[in-house]
């Protein structure tokens, strides 16, 4: 087995639940703490759009797709009840933030990549669920190829996108607030661990914010020494694994992992590699 694969390499799980039968049951698991709430499931023929609504005391609505939570049930399915439970707590504090907003907080504010398929879906899901210009919503900062970054807030009890009019709030402008948001993620940088050797490494952090660290390189650069210039597969939010350009098995190799990560993580990214030119992320051809 290649370095890789014994560093990244996945199993495939068995997920008896379909996931409009997930949806039911999350829904259930609703209406079992809140016997008084209505609670109804929208179902679709893909995952991502089948979502479960329902509406707390205060009116304040939590209208959930279940793409993501299905995602990651198919890789641990024998945790199922766990991350229902998970589910419903994430919402109940959505909810709270909503009912009871505060003004962003500027030491919370920081990067996370995403997708530009991701964007497009974000945006239908929420057009779907009836939200007034759904693509006022998010700040979205085209990043190399199909990967973008977007801005969050990420407080100790909660984590939630910035808007446009909340980076507004701030008297901040796109260019300054990623230089803001690229400051906050420094911090992580004592916590950063490389993996691997011999020209095949994983940047480790927190699950969360592994791919953001490629934002980072010119941190940490000199610990990855690789033949040529530094490739990446940004393939999922906690995978970001590096090689070099001048190493072709290397290179194979990592566009394998790439593919499959991307496709089997419940925090796909992207298939394709990049490379680091003049300080800034490119797709690596």
């Amino acid at each position: 087995m290649s370095l890789f694969g014994k560093l990244f390499g996945r199993k495939a799980s068995q997920h008896p639940v379909t996931a409009h039968e997930y949806a039911e049951r999350y829904a259930s698991l609703v209406r079992s703490r809140y016997p008084d709430i209505k609670v109804s499931v929208q179902k679709d023929d893909s995952a991502g759009r089948t979502r479960v609504s329902w509406k707390d005391a205060n009116g304040v609505v939590a209208d959930q797709f279940m793409g993501n939570w299905y995602s990651r049930y198919q890789q641990q399915p024998e945790a199922l009840q766990s991350l229902l439970e998970e589910q419903l707590e994430e919402a109940l504090k959505s909810m709270s933030a909503v009912a009871q907003p505060t003004p962003p907080d500027r030491n919370t504010l920081l990067p996370l990549v995403k997708t530009t398929a991701w964007h497009q879906t974000a945006v239908a899901q929420l057009a779907a669920a009836g939200v007034a210009d759904p693509e006022k919503q998010f700040l979205i900062e085209p990043l190399a190829g199909d990967l973008v970054l977007v801005y969050i807030e990420d407080k100790p009890d909660s984590m939630s996108y910035l808007s446009p009019s909340g980076m507004e709030s701030l008297g901040l402008d796109l260019p300054a607030l990623r230089v803001l948001a690229l400051e906050n993620l420094e911090r992580f940088l004592p916590q950063l661990e490389i993996q691997g050797g011999g020209g095949r490494y994983a940047a480790r952090l927190d699950r969360n914010y592994d791919a953001c660290m490629v934002l980072l390189l010119d941190h940490w650069r000199e610990r990855t020494p690789v033949d040529g210039a530094p490739v990446f597969a940004i393939a999922a939010r906690d995978e970001l694994l590096i090689c070099g350009s001048g190493d072709a098995l290397s290179v194979e190799a990592l566009r394998g992992m790439a593919a499959k990560i991307a496709a089997q993580s419940a925090y796909g990214l992207s298939d394709q590699l990049f490379t680091y030119r003049n300080s800034r992320l490119d797709v690596f051809a």
